[in-house]
């Protein structure tokens, strides 16, 4: 059996650098041995450390807290490091089970965006829905930094903005001018939110490709609306179904256009 390991086989070994096995020397974690030539050499000792650094720097621990951990073991200083230990996993254990959850459900909703029908008038009715919003200029701003920029702002809310209805309000006061006034975020789970988009009847269509710089599409819902004599009450919102974060090919968006209308008497 091999009881010294040389440096590289070390680095090689653990995937660390050999710049970091100096270090962890020089403040005292390591204290390889030396051979004649001078050259470090470890011992089984030194790799038992290496693991426990590994473990509990994968657990976030600073290497001054490390340091003092192994300089200062006894049953006592053991038992709470591991009571530490324990706690901060079934930490990382809640997160992931957030994660996986997160997971399953974007996954969901990007199956059921792909089994929509297209250029299709849907009348629904539809729920109260909590959001956030923030005011944006179409000359000037950019609508996915727009977005990043709320998400940003309810960071503690918001886990990740691809679990969550996104898109923007737009301005239809002027057929001939349609404007974003403002982007969203929408979804039941936000705990901090605005305000709430109104129950009630809800003019939706779906359509695929691009994202439609004319408005064409808006522009065929108000016309219906015109025609089959329903008043639209508030403005326009544009939902960004699919979209880059999704895919790179842009006939693969899909976009979701609502308008809330009521009959006109």
């Amino acid at each position: 059996m091999k009881n010294y390991y040389k440096i590289n086989e070390i680095s090689k070994l653990y995937n660390i650098g050999v710049d970091s096995l100096r270090y962890y020397e020089e403040i005292g974690i390591l204290h390889p041995m030396r051979d004649k030539n001078r050259y470090r050499q470890y011992t089984t000792s030194d790799i038992y450390r290496l693991n426990m650094i590994r473990d509990l720097r994968n657990l976030g621990f600073s290497m001054k807290h490390i340091a003092a951990y192994l300089e200062n073991r006894t049953i006592e200083n053991s038992l709470a490091f591991m009571e530490e230990e324990e706690r901060i996993v079934d930490q990382r254990i809640q997160e992931l089970k957030k994660l996986k959850k997160d997971l399953q459900r974007r996954k969901a909703s990007l199956l059921k965006s792909t089994k929509v029908v297209f250029d299709k008038m849907e009348l629904l009715h539809l729920n109260q829905r909590k959001c956030v919003s923030l005011a944006t200029d179409d000359i000037h701003d950019d609508i996915e930094y727009q977005l990043i920029k709320l998400s940003k702002e309810y960071e503690d809310n918001i886990y990740t903005i691809g679990n969550f209805h996104t898109g923007c309000f737009l301005n239809i006061e002027d057929k001939n001018h349609i404007h974003p006034s403002s982007v969203f975020i929408m979804e039941d789970t936000l705990t901090d939110y605005e305000f709430t988009l109104p129950e009630g009847l809800y003019l939706n269509l779906y359509y695929q490709g691009p994202r439609d710089p004319d408005y064409q599409h808006l522009k065929m819902m108000i016309e219906y609306c015109q025609q089959h004599h329903y008043t639209i009450v508030s403005e326009a919102m544009e939902f960004f179904v699919i979209d880059v974060h999704e895919t790179r090919q842009k006939e693969e968006y899909i976009t979701q256009l609502q308008l809330q209308v009521c009959q006109t008497k």
